[in-house]
């Protein structure tokens, strides 16, 4: 009888999500829409999508940078609503940068007023976009290493 009733409690415990420990709704929604591009910590994928830990934050810190960010076509073409968007991208600076910017949070009419025209040409913005921002070397080092270790 004890056997059983160790594992009946052991079985709840597994089932019933609040015994368990939860992702946030943020953590959620990257993990689903982000991570098989990006990685699990933001860490990025050679040949499909650039680190964003580290990084993140850095386009965050200015207008044109943002614009960008909501562009991508992940993120503007992405089935999410605007404030989950907006919430995300805000999780997603607090928890990818280690540095700590002065940052205005995404706001879902942020999200909603650019994300209606994706953009296409991406490496020619983000290389013109990355001699704008701070530690612009340190980024663009970064970005010719994600594009080398692309490379067939």
């Amino acid at each position: 009888m004890m056997r059983f009733l160790c594992r009946f409690i052991l079985l709840m415990v597994a089932i019933d999500p609040r015994f368990s420990w939860s992702l946030s709704k943020e953590e959620e929604l990257y993990w689903l829409h982000c991570s098989g591009c990006h990685g699990l910590k933001g860490e990025g994928v050679a040949g499909v999508s650039p680190r964003i830990n580290e990084t993140i934050g850095y386009f965050a810190s200015t207008e044109k940078a943002r614009k960008y960010i909501i562009k991508l076509p992940g993120v503007a073409l992405s089935p999410m609503s605007d404030e989950e968007l907006a919430d995300l991208l805000n999780w997603m600076v607090d928890s990818f940068s280690p540095q700590k910017f002065p940052f205005k949070k995404f706001t879902k009419e942020e999200i909603a007023r650019q994300r209606t025209e994706p953009l296409w040409e991406i490496e020619k913005e983000r290389l013109s976009l990355l001699k704008t921002l701070p530690q612009k070397e340190a980024l663009s080092r970064s970005w010719k290493k994600f594009r080398l270790d692309s490379s067939p």
